[in-house]
């Protein structure tokens, strides 16, 4: 390599950088194919970051499928002659002043200059002592299972190509961070065009072009809210609407979304105590520490024991747990905890302790509750007195720390009595697709806002995605789809204003709603309207506005408390979808015949095999869905 020619043409770069304010906002205009032949070269480290790995690999391949040109990926020992774009920290992005850890968490950068382009950001860097960090997620997955192995080819679509070799690949884990990725995705997005629809090469969008010239000024920023958490993919609308991905593909969409974020953890905790403090279990011997009966629940001989919250060796044995987490000597057994998040939350039901200590307290919040709702705060100061305990255990060591817990359930309402710890982070749990009952609304929104209005500790989120698919999958009926573009991004617009640091998705809602819930969370100052219309005409090309009429119709009817019985509208209650709501009272005959109709018209009006294609992912996965559930409820 001719090392001075590389350092005089970085120097000369880097001069004109900082002895010209103006060409840092002029627009920059570089070639990277010209006739389907590459113009530039992707130039990463030597010792190249998990992160920058994959973006190098993902220009490759979403440029090669916009013009057909292959870039080439070099490393900087070669020399850099032409155009090239430099992913990821690099000796020749140091010698631009451009270091990853001079980067805040998931910030990126995306700059212009004359002939290069560089993308890049605060990278983890695969080393065995990263390797040792302790995490387990609020899904029960460790930081090194969220670390996927795919064969990289083979969801892209290229194993079949002769010319290329088997190419296993561990991705970034999910919330490893991985900015150099971020800059990569975004600058396809801005620049280049690409979306992700989907995980399968059929939900994405290419504009097909010979010669690809790209044009900006700087870009350097981080996702608006750091925790974004939502996997999932086996519903059958979902995964008829994705073309049936393979799990490779399902892991390289998360990281396209930008899936992860923030280490934060929150879910029922306490799994493992049974097996640490109960019996051993001949399963999970290695567990088991001693017998310690007064740790658990009084008066309970079977079912799924609680803890005795009031007990004082629990709150010191829990804050040790918590201790010695944050100290790095790891996890024992199903604990949540992440980052700087050790997660506190009871077993998920309401078999609370009996003892005198326990029942004194709880008879306090005997009636603090609204009626037959899910959500209340019959056990607020029960739980939160010992969230409290153990918090305040925790500062004295670890000041610096947080004990996460959930609003949830009878412990969802603010405590009245006293304060929280300043260390205590707390996660409102919200049915936001059960807002079309507007008491159900208004109570989740409530007690939200009494969380968040103080802005005194971190504030994340846990948000319902999972209705009304779920109880129908589980009671073996089918549901009319829970489409709520608008009131999704509202709800994120409103997050965002609030402070709100994260939010973990139980379920992920369908192919259009998730997209735009996880593209909001990221930038939540896009336009809803601008969105569906970008997604529908370019996705469903010819056949656009008919489809779109199709989810509006149903996001109209889905969430129009009219349509519902008229219960809804006035009792206090908790309400899910049920087989009779889906058919007797949203999909009704008219109502199917009017979006029959739609769909036939969609069909009808499809010219390319793409839009075919795409076009049978919405026919198999929404349209014969809602037949086929109305036709079971007719039977009946």
């Amino acid at each position: 390599m001719n090392r001075f020619r590389l350092c005089t043409l970085l120097w000369l770069i880097s001069f004109l950088v900082s002895g010209n304010v103006s060409l840092k906002a002029q627009t920059m205009e570089i070639t990277l194919a010209q006739q389907r032949r590459a113009n530039a070269v992707i130039v990463t480290a030597e010792q190249v970051s998990p992160a920058a790995r994959l973006a190098a690999l993902e220009l490759q391949y979403h440029i090669e499928k916009i013009t057909g040109a292959v870039l080439p990926i070099n490393t900087d020992r070669f020399e850099i002659q032409g155009n090239c774009i430099l992913v990821g920290q690099s000796e020749a992005t140091r010698k631009l002043g451009l270091k990853g850890n001079d980067f805040a968490a998931q910030e990126y950068l995306i700059r212009f200059l004359p002939k290069t382009i560089v993308l890049m950001g605060r990278d983890w860097q695969d080393t065995p002592a990263n390797r040792k960090e302790a995490g387990l997620g609020t899904n029960y997955y460790t930081l090194e299972q969220s670390r996927h192995k795919i064969e990289y080819l083979k969801a892209t679509g290229r194993e079949s190509q002769n010319n290329l070799k088997k190419m296993p690949l561990t991705l970034p884990g999910i919330f490893d961070d991985q900015a150099t990725c971020y800059a990569t995705y975004d600058f396809l997005e801005r620049f280049c065009g690409v979306r992700w629809y989907g995980p399968t090469e059929l939900n994405m969008v290419f504009p097909i072009r010979k010669t690809l010239t790209v044009a900006g000024n700087e870009i350097r920023r981080s996702p608006a809210l750091k925790h974004r958490e939502g996997i999932g993919g086996g519903w059958p609308i979902i995964k008829a609407q994705w073309n049936n991905p393979n799990p490779d593909q399902l892991n390289l969409y998360w990281r396209r979304l930008r899936l992860g974020g923030e280490k934060w953890a929150g879910n029922h905790s306490f799994r493992s105590y049974y097996d640490r403090f109960l019996k051993k279990n001949p399963k999970h011997p290695e567990l088991f520490e001693a017998e310690r009966p007064e740790f658990f629940a009084v008066g309970w001989s079977s079912g799924e024991r609680q803890m005795c919250y009031t007990n004082q060796a629990l709150i010191q044995q829990v804050a040790q747990d918590a201790r010695d987490y944050f100290d790095g000597k790891g996890l024992k057994g199903l604990q949540p905890a992440m980052g700087d998040y050790f997660a506190i939350v009871p077993m998920d039901n309401a078999n609370w302790c009996k003892c005198e200590h326990c029942q004194a307290i709880l008879a306090k919040d005997a009636e603090n509750k609204r009626e037959a709702h899910f959500h209340s705060g019959t056990a607020t100061h029960y739980l939160f007195n010992f969230v409290n305990a153990v918090a305040r255990d925790v500062k004295k060591t670890h000041p610096d720390k947080f004990i996460s817990t959930l609003a949830y359930h009878v412990y969802a309402f603010k405590p009245t009595e006293f304060e929280l710890e300043s260390n205590v982070a707390v996660a409102p749990c919200l049915q936001v697709r059960n807002y079309w009952a507007p008491k159900i609304r208004d109570l989740g929104l409530g007690f939200y806002k009494k969380w968040v209005e103080s802005k005194d500790r971190p504030i994340y989120l846990w948000n319902y995605y999972c209705f009304p698919m779920e109880p129908a999958v589980i009671q073996g009926w089918h549901c009319f789809p829970g489409f709520s573009a608008h009131r999704l991004g509202n709800l994120i617009k409103m997050y965002h204003a609030d402070g709100v640091r994260g939010v973990f998705l139980c379920g992920i809602g369908e192919q259009v709603d998730y997209y735009l819930t996880m593209k909001m969370y990221d930038q939540p100052e896009l336009n809803v309207d601008e969105m569906l219309n970008e997604f529908f005409s370019t996705y469903f090309g010819s056949a656009a506005e008919p489809v779109k009429k199709f989810y509006l119709r149903i996001e109209e009817i889905f969430n129009d408390t009219r349509n519902y019985p008229e219960e809804v509208a006035l009792q206090d209650r908790q309400f899910h979808q049920t087989e009779e709501i889906a058919w007797k009272y949203l999909g009704t005959k008219e109502r199917m015949e009017e979006l029959g109709n739609l769909m036939d018209q969609a069909k009808t009006l499809a010219v390319t095999d793409t839009e075919k294609a795409r076009l049978t992912t919405w026919e198999n996965g929404v349209w014969q869905y809602m037949v086929q559930g109305r036709q079971n409820y007719l039977a009946k």
